[in-house]
């Protein structure tokens, strides 16, 4: 009698475990997610509480956002599961706080739009994982080698930029500074993509390699450029880096995700809870990392999304003259810059907004905005074909700059300003063979549910 060949033998009842017992643990985070996202908008400054017979409309509508989980379940680790668990988190917040919003819109037609718009993002982004065949792959020591050049050209435009102007200052004193630094848009253009793709790419990879040094001065030079940009994204980056890759070659890369996402959260509540209780210098300190952990990381994206709901629900949609190609064509009636336009109507800050509200809402309108979704989807699991082949803390600790500028910076921005293509040209020119990485390490892979 003919036998099964081992690959296509029936998985045993301990690997149907493992599986059943590792999608059990996801769903359970996920759920997590889910409550101390609702949480961290109930606290002040936010305070975004439903009254009376809204609390439980807004609890019943935060839980229809469970049909969302099978996805994250059923999909293997990708680029694209680094980038759907912070927008799952984004429009879990709007939802919410469209149950207390004051402004005047149509909530119901928001809130279903921003619903229907995560669920066309996440089909692309989720599922289109084709691989590609990279035909432009180099060797691993010429990988290194350019790797050791790019690490040079950094210093050399730290120094450019440098000469404009540079500022040692504590975070807190940055805003008014920030803009006092002209510098030529091609220069801008080069930091924002030695800041989102090379630098962290160099370090992940230098990383992996176990090139500990090389991987440091990555970092070293990442926070270097604080001076000259005076963006406090920089000195996070330098810090969540390290972390990142640690995340991914302890646990499993699905898992990895989300609590990548859960511990900031957790830890931004722990912040509020000593900021209440403490007092002096770590009360201070506890204060600061709550700003800028559950509100400027986590609010902020879903309070982007209430007031572009409520902007242009009367005034004209943009039609994507936020683009320059556009802009230049058909001309604007709004700043190129819709997080100016933001400031004047809202006096919050210079609210730049991630996909689902520029690319969507001011562009196209709350009707169209899922299709813009979509289309964004795919346009971001390019990504996914081009990635496929990194070990996944390679993958994430490259891309964990341009994972959260998405939450907060419109996609044509990250494409272009803050080196998203960069970062995929690097991942097209990874070695075949290699990881992207070393020739001594395996390729690590992931598994789909």
């Amino acid at each position: 009698m003919p036998t099964l060949s081992s690959e296509h033998q029936p998985p045993t009842s301990s690997a149907l475990s493992n599986t059943t017992r590792e999608l059990s643990v996801l769903a359970l985070v996920l759920i997590a997610l889910m409550v101390l996202s609702c949480v961290t908008l109930t606290l002040p400054p936010l305070a975004s509480v439903p009254d009376g017979a809204n609390f439980r409309s807004a609890v019943l509508g935060v839980a229809f956002l469970l049909i969302i989980v099978p996805f994250f379940l059923r999909a293997r680790f990708s680029f694209g599961y680094l980038l759907g668990i912070p927008f799952f988190v984004t429009v879990i917040g709007f939802v919410w706080i469209t149950y207390s919003s004051g402004f005047d819109y149509n909530h119901d037609r928001a809130r279903w739009s921003a619903v229907a718009s995560l669920l066309c993002l996440l089909l692309p982004l989720l599922f289109q994982v084709a691989p590609l065949r990279p035909p432009l792959a180099l060797s691993v020591p010429a990988m290194n080698r350019l790797l050791l050049g790019l690490l040079a050209l950094a210093a050399l435009m730290l120094l450019w930029a440098a000469s404009y102007g540079f500022a040692f200052v504590s975070p807190y004193a940055t805003d008014g500074l920030r803009s006092s630094f002209t510098r030529p848009t091609a220069l801008n253009y080069l930091i924002g993509a030695l800041l989102g793709a090379v630098l962290p790419y160099a370090f992940a990879t230098f990383a992996w390699q176990r090139r500990y040094l090389l991987a440091a001065l990555s970092l070293m030079l990442i926070v270097a450029f604080y001076p000259v940009v005076l963006n406090k994204t920089v000195l996070f980056a330098a810090a969540w880096l390290p972390i990142l890759f640690l995340l991914y070659r302890l646990f499993e890369p699905r898992r990895a995700t989300l609590f990548a996402v859960l511990m900031p959260i957790l830890f931004g509540l722990l912040a509020y809870q000593i900021a209440n209780h403490g007092s002096g210098f770590v009360a201070q300190v506890s204060v600061y990392i709550y700003g800028n952990i559950s509100v400027r990381m986590f609010a902020y994206p879903s309070i982007a999304m209430d007031r572009y709901s409520d902007f242009f629900a009367h005034h004209d949609p943009t039609h994507f003259c936020q683009i320059g190609v556009v802009r230049a064509l058909l001309g604007c009636p709004y700043n190129f810059q819709l997080g100016q336009e933001m400031l004047k109507a809202y006096d919050l800050g210079n609210l730049n907004a991630s996909l689902l509200a520029t690319e969507g809402i001011a562009s196209v309108g709350p009707l169209w905005a899922p299709l813009s979704a979509l289309l964004c989807g795919l346009v971001l699991s390019v990504g996914n074909s081009l990635s496929g082949r990194l070990p996944p803390s390679v993958l994430a600790g490259s891309a964990g700059v341009i994972q959260q500028t998405l939450m907060n910076v419109p996609l044509t921005t990250n494409l272009l300003t803050n080196g998203l293509l960069v970062l995929w040209l690097l991942w097209l020119i990874t070695p075949e063979a290699g990881d992207a990485t070393s020739a001594t390490r395996p390729n690590t892979t992931t598994s789909s549910a």
